[in-house]
């Protein structure tokens, strides 16, 4: 029973409940004869005055607000020092009680959607609740649903559709708790809401707009379809407090991956009941940056109505079915296909056509390279059959929903802006093979098949999460253009054009980030770290590139963002930062299931992460994982794709290094059959695969088959790059090893002579290049018994120090023979025991042993003539001085 039995006119009735400010009674007004809701104000503790203004903000808040699903207000008054506010009585309850019973997803999304238009209707007042959460909101036995509690609103610029009578010199002649909502009430920084429901800004203090109280909907939504909370408060203060610290993109250091909140906000369970356009709904209004949610609620609700328009477009169509005017029906249907979406090959039409594909042919052959012709046919291929699935996609996209009514307006739009990216990203690629040198005819393929898949402009629930494009037409256009010219940037990093794109991504850098459009932002740091990279610069592309991190993470752009820590996992994986590229390889598998997986990023992630396991000679680890990478090719790539062809031969060498030859060899087979039917087989691609060949038959004891594949990869690259170029010489080095297995020394001799000439025109004399060529050279002159002109190259061969210990003793026991045979066996002798100390370096024993067994084999020297002269060693070093 209440603590009185009247206040004011109000009988009071019975105690409802009680919350921060007040309590809350049932109460009976006898001059309306009516039962009421009688909210008064607890006087007790030293925040009385900000309480009881906080009381009248809710009585003028609620009253600035007529709406079915806002709380009427009746009456505000004084009751001796307190405050009292007369409202409807919803004689329900709670929502948050309602949920405790349990209902199916729709109920609670029917009673959601009234309480959201509520909410709408106070945002369009000019007013935040700021406390929005299934506690503040009543539903009556009718099954009404009303907002109410605002005591934290809060007016936000002016209301919309309000026609205000007074001046502002007269509202400034209002007593002060008249305008009590344009007051603030609380400290800066001070956090207000119930943590479960508050969004980000709330926690961090800041100033907060309708699309804060956007979030708290969408929290308590979640909850109330899934029982499951969003997010854990802790880990969304620490995220604020992160967040409130000097801004992210100023930092230098790179993060570390536990740093990134990837799974902040947590997934909604895969209940098949609630279904994915809800999902896909209420994961947006999560979003952690405001500018990622839904311009307001009434976009917001619209997306989570997508059931009730169905029910009524299918009512509606049932109607016109059973309707004499069925048949006109179906010819307006049959119209409205014919002519709607049928613009889609116009707009390809300027980036891919007839003209287009004859310039790029044109511009390959002029290069003059072997395989120009081949590769201009295979290229043009691609982009055919991107240029051709771009336009049913989008074709498509415009018919779900003008035509078929499947596809609310805002997924067409983020559809549309999606495809219009890729076919941006065609155009630039286009525009570049169309004046190809080259170097671009060769990396022309793999540019072509890194253009970016257009599954994920299809992907609905990935295209509902990431961030909005301003609603400020000339924002919207000055991104477009940035679009453009990163579409040109990642053309030209895709076809090898590395300082050109990193002065082209510099030039860009100022005006992207002057955006704030976090996904685009994204990009532009991600091809900057990963120019970086190529260019030698590797602690820098760590920086930039986890950056790039942060920026995908905030920009919900998840795709690119797995795309980025793969390249972070090579870069870190290239410094030897074992645990960070391991961090951060987890990291992308961790984003890739929050995505529901991708098959090819994942295959990406894979490879890399075999290149990890590989540089800690961890080589069963890196089997298994190229082992699924290929097992995931198989499912999703075509045959020709290069993916497929350089996954098999990366697994083959992993098997060699292994010394499985066995399994080796088939897998290098078929990786060399893979890329003939990928590039031809003229490409400079094939020359690594033959050379690989000649590697792995040469280990296996089979030289007359490994000279055939040196001979091929020589052939490959003189024919590419020319007879005195540096790839073409570092192939004739492996045909000359070929033919020194065979003890063909005088064909070996004139090879290794062409590829040191070579060399030695193209590099510095200290580079350790030269090394195997002056080796080569010195063996085949030592295998036809020329001994004294073996050694000089030999000598040099031994002073590339650098070199692995293995080619360093090879060579040395070679110029140890060398020089024993010319007459110098003191030198000859010392060299070998280097040798020897080289081999054992490098664990060979059977080379050790055949050292020792050299040594042995020559003449002893005489045991006296080393120890009897130590007392006269000092004469002889005086001699020279007295002639």
């Amino acid at each position: 029973m209440p603590p009185v039995s009247q206040v004011g006119r109000y009988l009071l009735l019975e105690r409802l409940g009680q919350g921060g400010m007040g309590v809350v009674y049932a109460a009976f007004d006898p001059d309306l004869d009516r039962k009421v809701a009688l909210k008064l104000l607890q006087t007790e503790g030293q925040a009385s005055e900000t309480a009881r203004a906080r009381l009248l903000r809710e009585a003028q808040a609620m009253a600035r607000v007529s709406h079915p699903n806002v709380i009427p207000i009746f009456d505000v008054g004084m009751w001796g020092d307190q405050v009292f506010l007369a409202m409807e009585l919803a004689d329900g309850g709670t929502l948050s009680g309602w949920l405790e019973e349990g209902h199916s997803w729709r109920e609670v999304l029917e009673r959601f959607l009234a309480a959201g238009r509520g909410l709408q209707a106070a945002h369009e007042a000019g007013l935040v609740h700021r406390d929005f959460k299934p506690a503040n909101v009543l539903v009556s036995r009718a099954g009404r649903v009303y907002v109410t509690d605002f005591g934290l609103a809060l007016q936000v610029g002016a209301p919309e559709q309000e026609e205000d009578t007074l001046s502002e010199e007269a509202r400034q002649l209002l007593p002060p708790e008249r305008r009590l909502l344009e007051a603030n009430l609380t400290q800066t920084g001070v956090v207000l809401g119930t943590p479960n429901y508050m969004s980000p800004e709330q926690y961090q203090g800041r100033e907060v707009d309708a699309r804060s109280d956007q979030f708290s909907f969408c929290a308590a939504l979640y909850w109330g379809l899934y029982r499951k909370r969003a997010f854990e408060t802790s880990r969304m203060r620490a995220f604020a407090t992160s967040r409130s610290q000097p801004d992210a993109s100023a930092r230098t250091e790179p993060m570390e991956p536990e740093q990134i909140p990837t799974d902040l906000i947590q997934e909604p369970p895969r209940d098949k009941k609630v279904p994915a356009w809800v999902r896909q709904a209420l994961m947006r209004g999560l979003a952690l940056e405001p500018s990622a949610r839904f311009p307001s609620m009434k976009e917001l609700l619209e997306a989570l109505s997508q059931e009730q328009r169905r029910v009524k477009r299918q009512r509606w169509v049932a109607a016109a079915c059973t309707a004499a005017a069925a048949l006109a029906v179906v010819a307006g249907t049959a119209y409205r296909q014919s002519h709607l979406c049928t613009g889609a090959g116009e707009l390809m039409a300027g980036v891919w056509e007839p003209a287009a594909k004859g310039k790029l042919e044109a511009s390959f052959l002029a290069t003059g390279r072997p395989f120009a012709k081949e590769t201009a046919a295979r290229v043009s291929g691609v982009l055919e059959e991107y240029a051709a699935a771009w336009t049913r996609q989008r074709t498509e996209a415009c018919e779900a929903t003008r035509v078929h009514g499947t596809q609310p307006e805002e997924l067409l739009s983020r559809r549309v802006v999606c495809l219009e990216r890729r076919r941006k990203d065609l155009g630039a690629l286009v525009g570049l093979l169309s004046e190809a040198d080259g170097p671009l005819v060769e990396k022309a393929l793999d540019a072509a098949h890194a253009l970016p898949a257009l599954q994920e402009c299809a992907d609905a629930e990935s295209l509902s999460e990431q961030q909005r494009l301003p609603s400020d037409p000339a924002k919207r256009a000055d991104i477009s253009r940035l679009e453009e010219r990163l579409a040109e940037v990642k053309a030209m990093v895709d076809s090898g054009r590395y300082p050109a794109a990193l002065e082209k991504a510099r030039q860009l850098e100022a005006t992207v980030l002057a955006t704030g459009h976090l996904p685009l932002v994204a990009e532009l740091r991600f091809h900057l770290g990963w120019l970086q990279e190529q260019l030698g610069e590797s602690a820098e592309a760590s920086k930039l590139l986890s950056r790039a991190v942060y920026d995908a993470e905030a920009g919900r752009a998840d795709r690119l963002k797995v795309s980025i820590l793969n390249k972070l996992l090579f870069v870190e994986d290239g410094q030897q930062h074992f645990g960070q590229a391991e961090g951060w390889g987890g990291l992308a598998e961790a984003t890739l299931q929050r995505l529901g997986g991708d098959p090819l990023l994942e295959s990406d992630v894979l490879v890399n992460r075999a290149n990890l396991a590989i540089s800690q000679e961890r080589l069963p680890e890196a089997k298994a994982l190229l082992e699924q990478a290929r097992q995931i090719h198989a499912k999703v790539l075509p045959a020709g794709h290069p993916k497929r062809a350089r996954t098999t031969f990366l697994l083959g060498r992993v098997m060699r290094d292994m010394g499985e030859f066995a399994q080796a060899l088939p897998l290098l087979e078929e990786a060399l059959k893979q890329t003939e039917a990928s590039v031809g087989a003229m490409h400079p691609d094939m020359a690594r695969r033959h050379v690989m060949m000649s590697w792995t038959l040469r280990d296996m004891g089979q030289h007359e088959k490994a000279l055939k594949h040196a001979r091929e990869a020589a052939r490959i690259r003189e024919a590419t790059f020319g007879k005195d170029s540096l790839p073409t010489a570092e192939t004739l080095d492996e045909l000359g090893m070929c033919l020194l297995e065979l003890k063909r020394y005088e064909e070996a001799l004139p090879v290794y002579e062409a590829a040191l000439a070579a060399k030695r025109k193209a590099l510095p004399p200290d580079e350790m290049l030269l090394q195997p060529s002056y080796d080569g050279v010195g063996q085949a002159l030592l295998g036809l018994k020329r001994e004294r002109e073996a050694v000089e190259p030999l000598k040099q061969a031994v002073t590339f120090t650098s070199a692995p210990p293995d080619l360093l003793a090879v060579s040395g026991f070679a110029l140890a023979r060398a020089l024993w045979v010319s007459g110098q066996q003191p030198e000859a002798r010392a060299e070998a025991v280097k040798a020897r100390e080289r081999f054992t370096q490098a664990g060979l024993a059977p080379k050790v042993s055949e050292v020792d067994t050299w040594l042995e084999s020559l003449p002893k020297e005489e045991a006296p003539k080393k120890e009897k002269p130590k007392r006269r060693l000092a004469k002889p070093s005086r001699r020279p001085t007295r002639l």
